[in-house]
């Protein structure tokens, strides 16, 4: 039997880990209480592993697309994993900011850039491919 997983279904395996550093850096009152920073440091390491594996999955995916608006959907996916993960960072950089936090949160911002920059490319591609010629700008072909 051959199984096979869409790009959603990658980037949902990585949800929960977004979701346990959130957990992870509510859980204390503060970095300083003995082993937050620790225990909220291994969790920013695992999630910005799964940021850059999932960013590499997806230019992969992306190459061997056949169709545009597949490479749209997986730019776009990806885009809103990156938005998910700044939704979490966005407090916890200033809660947590010698555990590793701003910096991540500064290349999850990049890696949603440059997400957002390749959708837009594509859109702008399919959009050209429905656009019509102008009579008369190309010699006719006979």
């Amino acid at each position: 039997m051959k199984t096979c997983l869409s790009f959603g279904d990658i980037l949902r395996v990585g949800q929960p880990q977004l979701a346990e550093m959130q957990r992870i850096g509510d859980a204390y009152p503060s970095p300083e209480v003995p082993g937050a920073c620790e225990a909220f440091t291994r969790q920013v390491n695992i999630v910005e592993a799964i940021l850059v594996q999932n960013y590499g999955i997806a230019a992969a995916m992306t190459r061997r697309a056949d169709d545009l608006n597949e490479v749209a959907e997986i730019w776009n996916g990806m885009s809103r994993f990156c938005q998910s993960a700044l939704a979490c960072l966005v407090t916890l950089k200033h809660k947590y900011p010698y555990c590793g936090t701003p910096a991540l949160y500064d290349k999850v911002l990049d890696y949603k850039l440059a997400c957002d920059k390749r959708y837009r490319g594509v859109m702008e591609e399919l959009a050209c491919q429905k656009t019509e010629f102008p009579k008369g700008l190309l010699p006719e072909m006979k």
